[in-house]
Order: C-alpha cells, then structure tokens, then sequence
C-alpha cells in the first residue's frame, strides 16, 4: 500500500546559487582534508586506527615445523609399525634429535619437530601401551605445519592503509609489532548553543527542551574512536566569542570545530560571524538536500569548522555525510565521500513535488533471498528524533515527484555494515 503520509517534508523553496549539491559538499570537504600526521600507539589503543607503514613478515611463519595434530613423530619412510617412544614434546620444548627407526616421539599441538623428514600420526590412529605404540592406519598427510607455509620473510602481511581491526591486531601481536604506525586522532571540539536546552537528566520548563545533540555527536565520534571537548553554551555572541578566542589566536590547535546550532540566517544566528572573526573563511553555507539545508562548513588553515543546523535529525543526516567524510579523509581512507548502495524498497513510498533532495531515515536488512531491502521510517520534521531509535541508514530520494512501489530499486547509505 502506497504510503502517504511523508508529504509534509518535501520543501518547495527555490534554490540559490551559493547552495551545493550534497554530494559536490562531501567531495569538496573530503578534498579540505589531506591525512593527519602519523604517530606510533600500542597496540590496545589500534583498534580501529588507519595504518600508515607497510608490515613486512620478519622471518618465515611459521619459524620452525611443528606439528598441526596431538599425536607421534614418525621417520616419514619408517616402514615399522610398532614404536617406542622416546620422548614427550608440549607446545614451547626445544629438544632437536634424530628418530632412529621404530622411535616415535609423543608430541602436542603447536610443539616444535624434533628432526626432518617426519610425519605425525594422530593419537586416534594408534594404540597405546605404555612407551610403545602400534599404528592402527598410516594417515596420507604428514600432519606438519611446515616452516614458511604462513608467510616467507620479507612477504608483505599488512599493506599500507589497512583499517586495524582485532585480527590483523592479532596478526601484529605474533610478530612482535607492538607500536604500529597510524594516523593520529583529531582533535574535536563540539560546542552546543541555545537558551532552551537543559541536561538530558534535567526536567524542562516551560519552553525548555532535553538536549540530545551532545550526546549524538559524542557517541558518533566515539564510536570513531575520536572522544571530544563538550561544552553547552546558552544563546550568547560574547560567551561563544571568549571560548573560541583561543582559536582565533592560535594559543590552541583544534583540528575540527563542530556548532550546533546557529547556522541559519535569523538574528540569533551568530555561528558564521564568530567564524569569520576566528579567521575560519566560510566554504560552504548551504546545501540542497533535506534535513540540513543551513549547513556552514568553515576552514581555517588545516582545520575545519561546521555549523550544524539544530534540529536533531538534521545534525544525524550532516554527521554521516559531511562530517564522516572529513573524518574519513583525514584518517587516510582510501574512499572518504560516502558509499551508496542499491537495495529494494520494503513498502511504497509516495512523495510530494519538492526542489530538494532528502536523505531519509530508513532501515536496511537482508530479505530471505539475501537482497539488500529498505524500509523508509516515519518522520515528520527535521526535529523528529523518533525515526533514530531504530534507524541504520539513509535512503536518498531524488528532487521530484516520486511514487514507488514495492521491490523498487532505491540508493541508501548504510550507517552500519550489519543491519
């Protein structure tokens, strides 16, 4: 059944010739953004990081043969097949020894060959009677990770560029790699204006409202492994003024300024003003595209400001497009601007005529044939925070009257790999 009742969001204000395409601003933002320098971390704090050196194996992997089985070396041509055991080996005991025939060596899991040209016969395929054992079946395989099977020195391991994820953290940590090479963090700061907004703890008065923004744009960049300076400012020029004032002068280096609030036109709106006195030049202020239309993107030498419109399901559609694609450039990733993909829409969709684009909040799954399938949420203004609680992507609608069906091809950004 079509759906109908999404019409009140479409705009119909005409466009101006300062507004950018939203994805001409992400691609312009991205190219604002060379990667930040590098810096060497341990390893428990690389989770998530870019790397920014080629690691190489060190000496072949494995460094010696070992055994793949609990079970006993044998001469690989020993015909016998009854054998004493001359000797126990666990994982970490070094004791080199030639296997005369009929000697069999008991040995675990991982623990070094005590000699060359051996096979390991499981534990399964024998009998046991205290030191001697009788092979029930000769296995075809030699059961033996071999010396250099893994890797050969000098094979490269992790390139340049890998996103550092637990495995390849994993990896890092068998060849003593301990303080790997990767692009530093920005420094963020995140400041959130407005007379109406009180502590998400706090009861609101008459007129006041909960403030989520702080918590929204925390947890999107903590999430990045990025932990910002907060503060909560009420509507006032001078007191925005007076903290940023250390920007303006250089006293303190901050690589992204995030506003909330303030980056429309009215008289309360003083964002691009305290910029422009900061020395930040004004790249980008306005898109077309909805929610976020009042988006200020400023910079200021290598650094970067935005004015984020308000209204909070503005800020969740500007963080995940414009932001994430600063984010995603600075940390040297290989495509910064975001990546849409094709799935099925889950339901009709109907859509009133509008001159915008907009960026819906919507839910992505898999549908029983393994189909990408997106299901538009119900949203009524750029202040509705409801659509979030269940929301894993935007799905983008063009600039035009639209009617879909279900099963229509659609674009959606995924906000999360899984849905």
């Amino acid at each position: 059944m079509a759906h109908d009742l999404f019409s009140n969001i479409m705009q119909k204000d005409a466009p101006t010739t300062s507004e950018w395409e939203a994805e001409a601003a992400c691609r312009q933002i991205a190219a604002l953004c060379p990667p930040l320098d590098a810096e060497h971390v341990p390893l428990s704090q690389a989770l998530g990081r870019r790397l920014r050196e080629t690691v190489r194996a060190t000496e072949d992997l494995p460094p010696f043969d070992r055994s793949a089985m609990d079970g006993y070396a044998i001469r690989h041509n020993d015909p016998a097949t009854r054998f004493t055991v001359v000797d126990r080996l666990r994982a970490g005991d070094w004791r080199p020894r030639p296997l005369q025939p009929g000697q069999a060596v008991a040995i675990a899991t991982g623990a070094a060959l005590p000699d060359t040209g051996l096979q390991v016969v499981p534990r399964e395929l024998v009998r046991e009677e205290g030191d001697t054992i009788e092979l029930l079946e000769r296995p075809r395989d030699d059961h033996i990770r071999h010396r250099g099977d893994d890797a050969r020195a000098g094979d490269v391991l992790v390139p340049e560029g890998t996103l550092l994820q637990p495995g390849t953290l994993a990896l890092l940590a068998s060849l003593g790699h301990a303080r790997p090479r990767v692009t530093r963090r920005p420094v963020v700061w995140h400041l959130v204006t407005g007379n109406e907004l009180v502590p998400p703890e706090q009861s609101p008065g008459p007129g006041q409202i909960r403030d989520s923004n702080s918590l929204l744009v925390r947890t999107f960049l903590e999430a990045r492994g990025i932990p910002p300076a907060q503060w909560r400012l009420p509507e006032d020029e001078t007191a925005m003024r007076e903290l940023l004032q250390p920007l303006g002068t250089g006293t303190v280096a901050v690589d992204l300024l995030l506003v909330s609030g303030g980056a429309s036109v009215g008289p309360h709106d003083f964002t691009r003003r305290i910029l422009e006195e900061c020395g930040y030049e004004i790249v980008i202020s306005r898109v077309r595209a909805r929610p976020g239309r009042p988006l200020i993107v400023a910079r200021r030498g290598s650094s970067l400001a935005f004015g984020l419109p308000g209204n909070p399901l503005a800020h969740f559609v500007c963080l995940h497009l414009y932001v994430n694609s600063a984010l995603r450039a600075w940390d040297g990733a290989p495509h910064s601007t975001p990546a849409w993909f094709t799935g099925r829409l889950a339901h009709g969709l109907h859509t009133e005529p509008g001159r915008y684009p907009t960026f819906w909040p919507a839910r992505w799954t898999f549908d029983a044939e393994g189909r990408a399938e997106v299901q538009p949420l119900r949203w009524q203004s750029s202040g509705d925070l409801t659509p979030l609680a269940t929301a894993n992507a935007l799905l983008r609608l063009p600039a035009r009257p639209a009617a879909s069906a279900a099963g229509s091809p659609v674009s959606f950004l995924p906000l999360h790999l899984e849905p």
